[in-house]
């Protein structure tokens, strides 16, 4: 049975601060300011909890948590 996974952007929001610890956790929102380490678990974690794969080109060319959710969205509805 599938289950429906929340799509909603408080959730992902949450999702996400979740993975930044310590001095991090001040920036974890800022997608062009994250280190490559955390860009790398950032891609896990929307693997693990989304299924999607997200490069890092598109990594890239995000700036905020909000254009990364509309673009997982976006991959989840295609």
């Amino acid at each position: 049975m599938l289950v429906q996974m929340d799509q909603s952007f408080s959730f992902f929001q949450s999702l996400i601060q979740a993975q930044f610890e310590g001095t991090f956790a001040n920036s974890f929102d800022k997608v062009s300011e994250w280190t490559s380490m955390q860009s790398l678990i950032v891609v896990s974690t929307i693997d693990e909890h989304y299924d999607v794969l997200v490069s890092h080109e598109t990594m890239k060319k995000m700036q905020d948590l909000e254009s990364l959710h509309a673009h997982i969205l976006q991959q989840r509805s295609n």
